[in-house]
């Protein structure tokens, strides 16, 4: 009975272990896809998860939607300020009005093309290094949730970036489900 106790005991610790054997807990899960207005959001930073953490009563979180002059911007960004560093992941649109189902590729540089029409993501690990898509460097924001008169979206992403110094990053299986 101890070695089938035992035997148990291992497949419950192995189960619960990352590929490199750390063991998992759920802060440590990235967010389910969902699209009730949640206010989740997470994604993995070259195969780690990522995922906000905020100070002094900032959730680290800020998500809107909205239109300015006739012209529809969404942005979110969402930061992790438990450490000095201040990562950041960040995606944005521009001048584009976005809707329920449709995939936007993230391929502009928003430090580059401040008043830029299209969508950007954006990656700073710390507060003097930053990674940007651009034409080669993509990605893709697909939003497939938008409830207008809840202020409710919702929506998955991925992109690679690239720093001034030619370093890459990658950001996948992003997800987020926002009331703003």
């Amino acid at each position: 009975m101890r070695r089938l106790l035992s035997f148990f005991a291992i497949l419950v610790v192995l189960y619960s272990c990352d590929k490199d054997g750390s063991i998992l807990n759920d802060k440590d899960k990235l967010p389910a896809q969902t699209h009730t207005g949640a206010n989740t959001v997470g994604c993995l930073v070259n195969g780690k998860v990522f995922l906000p953490h905020g100070k002094s009563g900032n959730t680290g979180v800020n998500c809107f939607y909205q239109i300015e002059q006739g012209q529809h911007y969404f942005s979110l960004n969402f930061a992790d300020y438990s450490n000095s560093k201040g990562e950041l992941v960040a995606l944005q649109t521009t001048k584009i009005d976005i809707t329920e189902g449709a995939v936007y590729k993230l391929d502009k540089t928003f430090t580059t093309e401040p008043d830029f029409i299209g969508a950007a993501g954006i990656y700073e690990p710390d507060f003097n290094n930053s990674f940007y898509t651009n034409t080669i460097q993509t990605g893709e924001l697909k939003i497939t949730h938008l409830d207008l008169s809840k202020s409710i979206i919702s929506g998955t992403f991925w992109f690679n970036a690239v720093n001034s110094k030619g370093e890459k990053v990658e950001i996948k299986e992003g997800r987020f489900d926002w009331s703003y």
